[in-house]
């Protein structure tokens, strides 16, 4: 009762607070902040830092986090207030599978406040709070579909990017989620298998549909390229982590598809580089690669994810891999990519908080303008 009491003053908190007609109505990706956060925690800080997950350091970090999470929260019921959540957030048949970021952000968030809190009431808060994201995974599922429905029907074929594989992370976002904060056997292991299918069907049909798209344009694949299409080894990383969680599949199929993921990993970003290298051309370092995009946060997610599964798979590279040249790949992976992901996120973070100050600095001009204007 306790517990429900304190979740029921934390909505009425919340729907108070995004009464502010000020407030900023974030992107719909914007949940992919807390997905890089969160998985920055999990994988690279406890990597480097050696830091437990109760230790004093993680769960500064895990509050950072869901206090990120919860301004993320009152901005989309500020959305709900005015009405214009639809148009917000799920008019786009492309855009609305950002709400994927909502589900994987608070499944990953909910998985590092379990670890780093063991307190009775907030294990317990956890749960409700997953079973409640399984159902906004399940409102996700509807408008999918339908954005899958629609982008076949009106031929939007020229705006499909990765995005759509956020379907992919979320899924399996919720398997994981399920497997760290319920005891064991809670889930049915059928059940996990069928998510896990369910995600790589997801994958399947998102993929078909981003590579149709630059096969009708192949001269345009680097004009066109999109930051999100990252996701094409992020989804694969965080089902590789899944798989490996739950002993879904095979030790030998678990290291296949981390070689998978690291081949579209090498893919994707020497792509990603070839782009970035013409942009700097074309506009300099400040507007070519320095402007703050919501988007940069799915890549930090992603580089976070396979470095995850990177982590989860040591054991299985020490038991099976006899290659001294595989080992040596696997090993600086995990030491060379924690400060790359960490020099990455620290620059991340600096455009951000750029970005939050050159608009609040425009809000204040503008809210200045017309009383100059009366002097």
């Amino acid at each position: 009762m306790l517990i429900i009491l304190l979740l029921c003053c934390m909505i009425v908190g919340l729907v108070a607070f995004s009464a502010n007609k000020n407030l900023y109505v974030a992107p719909t990706a914007a949940g992919s902040i807390v997905m890089a956060l969160g998985i920055f925690i999990q994988g690279v800080w406890q990597h480097m830092s050696g830091q437990s997950p109760d230790s004093l350091m993680t769960r500064t970090l895990v509050i950072g986090t869901t206090l990120v999470w919860l301004y993320l929260l009152v901005s989309y019921i500020a959305s709900i207030r005015r009405s214009s959540f639809y148009r917000d957030h799920l008019a786009d048949p492309v855009q609305r599978f950002g709400i994927g970021t909502w589900v994987a952000g608070t499944s990953t968030l909910l998985i590092n406040l379990f670890a780093s809190f063991g307190v009775y009431w907030v294990q317990e808060t956890i749960h409700i709070m997953a079973v409640l994201n399984a159902g906004l995974w399940l409102f996700l599922l509807y408008f999918m579909c339908l954005g899958w429905y629609q982008i076949l029907l009106q031929k939007q074929y020229d705006r499909i990017h990765g995005v759509l594989l956020l379907s992919t992370v979320s899924t399996q976002s919720i398997v994981l989620l399920f497997h760290q904060v319920f005891s064991s056997g809670y889930v049915a292991f059928w059940l996990n298998q069928s998510m896990i299918a369910l995600g790589l069907l997801f994958y399947l049909i998102s993929v078909s549909l981003i590579l149709y798209r630059y096969s009708r344009r192949p001269d345009r694949l680097i004009a066109d390229w999109t930051d999100t299409n990252c996701i094409l080894y992020g989804a694969l990383a965080i089902t590789g982590a899944v798989v490996q969680a739950t002993h879904a599949w095979s030790d030998t199929a678990i290291l296949t598809l981390w070689w998978i993921t690291l081949l579209i990993l090498i893919v994707v970003e020497c792509t990603e580089g070839i782009r970035a290298i013409l942009r700097i051309r074309q506009k300099g370092w400040r507007h070519g690669i320095g402007i703050y995009n919501t988007a940069q946060w799915t890549r930090l997610f992603t580089l976070g994810m396979f470095y995850f599964f990177t982590m989860r798979t040591e054991p299985l590279y020490i038991e099976h891999t006899r290659s001294a040249l595989a080992q040596d790949i696997h090993r600086w992976i995990l030491n060379g990519g924690a400060w790359i992901i960490s020099i990455l996120l620290i620059i991340e973070l600096i455009l951000w908080i750029q970005a939050i100050i050159a608009r609040r600095s425009a809000r204040i001009e503008g809210d200045n303008q017309p009383s100059s204007m009366a002097e």
